[in-house]
């Protein structure tokens, strides 16, 4: 029977070449997954990492220590698409996408504060980042505005709501959908959110458009 350390050993070599065999084309989310240098990763090593892709293809959820002292666990995997429950707070999602001759890493971490939050990030197979605001613009909470509030609403919402709080995610059967919710009903007292839900829609979907993400007009 092969010893742990040889498992390893051939889960990572399998993943090593599969990334060199592409031209710095990864195969699979797992592959780049395996091979992130620490900016969106920091608390997983590489070994975490190849362990938790190894028992979720075997069918289990399993949480591995991590750098912190704590729990991480891999919740979701495909080809294209993985879910990381990197410790209590924080999930990462990453999803894999072909835009022209390019292939686009578009990475969504949420924290929760508790009411969760999110920022997305884009990058290239080397993990080097692409960093201009015109491939995606995070919705504020003006975007999500549909009904005209008087001065007076305005003014209380602005001092009701000390910062807006807004969570991205990924929907959909191929998780090419980006729904983008905010956090004032969990955020505000059920009595100051009824002053204003009418006001708001509940998300704003985005969808992939080359090598930027647009909001779906309806």
């Amino acid at each position: 029977m092969m010893s742990e350390s040889m498992r390893r050993f051939f889960v990572f070599l399998a993943v090593a070449l599969a990334v060199l065999s592409f031209d710095g084309a990864a195969r699979t989310i797992a592959d780049l997954f395996a091979i992130e240098p620490g900016n969106i990763f920091p608390l997983l090593t590489r070994t975490n990492r190849l362990d938790m892709v190894d028992y979720y293809n075997s069918g289990q959820i399993v949480e591995v220590p991590n750098n912190l002292m704590g729990g991480s666990s891999l919740l979701e995997l495909d080809s294209a698409y993985l879910k990381v429950k990197t410790s209590e707070g924080r999930i990462v999602e990453m999803r894999m996408r072909t835009a022209g001759k390019d292939t686009v890493i578009t990475v969504i971490e949420t924290v929760m504060t508790p009411v969760p939050d999110s920022r997305l990030t884009q990058w290239n197979v080397h993990w080097q980042r692409y960093t201009s605001d015109r491939l995606f613009q995070m919705p504020g909470i003006d975007d999500f505005i549909v009904k005209k509030m008087s001065p007076d609403t305005r003014a209380d919402l602005q001092t009701v709501m000390v910062f807006p709080l807004i969570q991205l995610t990924f929907k959909g059967e191929r998780h090419d959908i980006i729904e983008a919710t905010h956090g004032l009903e969990q955020f505000l007292a059920p009595v100051e959110y009824k002053r204003f839900a009418e006001y708001f829609k509940p998300s704003i979907s985005y969808r992939f458009d080359g090598l930027k993400i647009k909001p779906v007009k309806k």
